[in-house]
């Protein structure tokens, strides 16, 4: 038996030469048919071109199509080539789905030839299966193991933080309608009033009370509490920024408020003893500290006889302001508990 490829070319070649040899008058009046095909084995998927050639005197009534084709073959293509009157060239591209060796039966055509109906049928055609397994790969190979894929934590990760968020959610929620269920009103906290008498008494007994000076950063130390001392309680009654003026400045202030000549005589000698104190390099005596002592505490009775009506007069503003707000905070307490009702 010749190769495949040798095949195709002999039938190639015989093909062409039934187009380019004029045909005999003898087989003028003779019918013949002719099938060439381009394979005789095919796998998968192949492409088949099979091509009948006809010839004599004659009128080609029908031929074959897809009907006349086994399930194994699917007709891609049908096309008929005329060359001549009395030659007839029909070529099929077929393609090959099929598993085993495959015969196509003969294909029929009707003819008509004077003035009668005849059939001419083409040879049976073989076609070989070739798989496209080697000879060893033919047998079926063994089922591999199922693949173990490593395992991927990221969804319990995902689906862990989704359950953090969602409990946060439902934690806020639940405060939250625990609140508009239960209404508590808050309670307003009063600032008590500070009086400044008060204030400056402690500051002075602190420092009567502490340890005497021993050197000249000490004594500085002091004078400067007894001074702010004094400078905060003006600063709270007079309402002027004494604590950041100067001794000057504080006792013509003091002089356009009207005070006392007594209290303005008891500042002045204790702010400009601490100014010595702080600026000139002054280092006082120890009874230079018991006068500085006995000055804060004269100008602490002086400063109860004489502003009495100034404090009064603060804490009765600190009152009026307390109540201000105390009316606030209720009329704020009386909307959100409507608000809660509603």
């Amino acid at each position: 038996m010749l190769p495949g490829s040798i095949k195709r070319s002999i039938a190639i070649k015989f093909f062409v030469l039934l187009f380019l040899i004029p045909v005999g008058p003898g087989l003028i009046h003779a019918q013949q048919i002719h099938t060439i095909v381009d394979a005789d084995s095919v796998r998968v998927g192949d492409m088949i071109n099979v091509s009948v050639v006809l010839e004599g005197n004659y009128s080609l009534q029908s031929y074959p199509d897809s009907t006349d084709f086994s399930d194994e073959l699917e007709l891609l293509s049908r096309e008929r080539y005329q060359a001549a009157a009395n030659r007839d060239s029909i070529v099929y591209r077929l393609q090959y789905f099929g598993v085993e060796d495959l015969v196509i039966d003969p294909l029929e055509f009707n003819l008509r030839v004077s003035n009668r109906d005849t059939t001419l049928r083409t040879s049976r055609i073989p076609l070989f299966f070739k798989s496209t397994l080697t000879s060893q790969e033919e047998e079926l190979r063994p089922l591999k193991p199922i693949f173990d894929f490593a395992r991927s934590y990221w969804p319990f990760i995902l689906l862990g933080i989704l359950l953090i968020i969602l409990g946060v959610a439902i934690a806020r929620y639940l405060k939250e309608r625990a609140k508009r269920d239960t209404f508590i009103p808050e309670t307003f906290r009063e600032e008590e009033f500070i009086n400044p008498l008060d204030e400056l008494e402690k500051d002075i007994v602190a420092l009567q009370s502490g340890p005497s000076p021993s050197d000249r950063d000490e004594f500085e130390a002091f004078y400067v509490r007894l001074a702010d001392s004094i400078r905060r309680y003006l600063k709270r009654v007079y309402d002027f920024p004494a604590l950041e003026m100067t001794t000057g400045e504080i006792i013509r202030e003091l002089q356009r408020e009207r005070a006392s000549s007594e209290l303005i005589r008891d500042v002045k000698k204790v702010l400009r003893d601490a100014d010595m104190v702080k600026f000139a390099k002054f280092n006082p005596a120890s009874d230079q500290v018991s006068d500085a002592i006995r000055t804060g505490l004269d100008f602490l009775e002086t400063a109860r006889s004489v502003d009495i009506d100034r404090v009064e007069y603060l804490e009765y503003q600190h009152n009026e302001e307390q109540e201000a707000l105390r009316q606030t905070h209720i009329e704020e307490q009386q909307e959100l508990k409507q608000e809660f009702e509603q």
